[in-house]
């Protein structure tokens, strides 16, 4: 006989707590197993880096059908910081509603950058000519005033080609349910990316952007098909590098860089017509020294000279001093 009138509904409620254990237990594996399927699509030849999902790695090339596509420069030697800015420069258009312009956001945060800019580089540098670098970095985006941060995943295809660094966006700020994520918190769940798809990108089909990548100098949108890709760029490093970095400098600095620039070519142009007429005097003395000194200046000369000395005007020292000087001159 049951002496306790709640037993059955404890075996009911602990035969509950563990089956959402073992749930939670099942999820959790169920996470770590389908990490490395959340790009099912992408071969992976090798890893340079590797974080939980984020990584940079060279996986086989995405060969585009049309004949004629220019193969990969692979292996390729770049500078670091020249491809950081480079990315840096890459801004994308997001289309705004009705009452709202469009307007350009970075299609990489700085942290994005500057945490897969070195591997990208190494990547390259590793890659053969039918190996592309691909990438999957996390960003945070600012949700509730800015106070909480909101983590999103950026992926795409990065190589070298006709003299160009190409960029593919797979994948634009992929962001987890937020529904699912607070559920998931709720059951201790962290860091489950089974719900959450990545795409590389890549040479034959677009990805689905929320708008286009914007072009400037050095950065052109891909269009050898007669058709401009959204999700696809090609960078001249020299002429994006020198765009962006100008982009830094604020208006306040170019007006004085402008001003001390004019100033340098004023000082310069004085210098120039002053070394010009100093060559002239010169040349006007050298022609007079080699004319030499007419008869007629030099009677002049003594007559002026013996006339002062007849007027007592010099003595006679200073009188035989000058006529031997002007002597000298014949």
């Amino acid at each position: 006989m049951c002496l306790d009138p709640f037993a059955d509904g404890k075996k009911v409620l602990g035969a509950g707590l563990l089956l959402l254990a073992i749930g939670v237990m099942a999820t959790h594996a169920h996470a770590l197993d389908l990490i490395p399927d959340i790009f099912k699509d992408t071969t992976i030849n090798r890893y340079i880096w590797k974080l939980q999902e984020q990584h940079v790695a060279l996986s086989p090339s995405t060969d585009d059908k049309t004949p004629g596509m220019a193969k990969n420069q692979h292996p390729v030697v770049l500078d670091v910081g020249e491809v950081r800015d480079a990315l840096s420069a890459l801004e994308l258009w997001v289309e705004g509603g009705f009452f709202r312009n469009e307007e350009a956001v970075p299609v990489l945060s700085t942290g994005q950058v500057s945490t897969m800019v070195r591997y990208v580089v190494e990547a390259l540098a590793q890659a053969e000519p039918d190996e592309d670098a691909v990438f999957n970095i996390r960003g945070y985006g600012n949700v509730a005033l800015d106070i909480v941060k909101e983590r999103y995943w950026t992926a795409g295809r990065i190589f070298y080609a006709e003299d160009k660094l190409n960029v593919i966006i797979g994948s634009y700020q992929v962001k987890k349910d937020r529904g699912i994520r607070q559920a998931e918190g709720a059951a201790g769940i962290l860091n489950n990316y089974a719900d959450l798809r990545f795409d590389h990108g890549d040479r034959d089909n677009a990805a689905k952007m929320p708008g286009r990548i914007v072009t400037t100098p050095g950065v052109t949108l891909n269009a050898e098909r007669g058709r401009e890709r959204p999700d696809w760029v090609r960078i001249d490093i020299p002429a994006a590098v020198a765009a962006y970095r100008d982009s830094l400098i604020p208006e306040e600095e170019k007006k004085r860089e402008a001003k001390i620039k004019r100033e340098a070519s004023r000082l310069t142009l004085e210098r120039r017509q002053m070394r010009e007429e100093m060559a002239r005097l010169r040349k006007e003395l050298n022609n007079i020294k080699s004319a030499g000194v007419r008869p007629q200046d030099l009677e002049q000369r003594l007559a002026t000279l013996q006339e002062l000395k007849d007027k007592q005007l010099i003595t006679d020292d200073e009188f035989q001093e000058r006529r031997q000087a002007i002597l000298e001159e014949i």
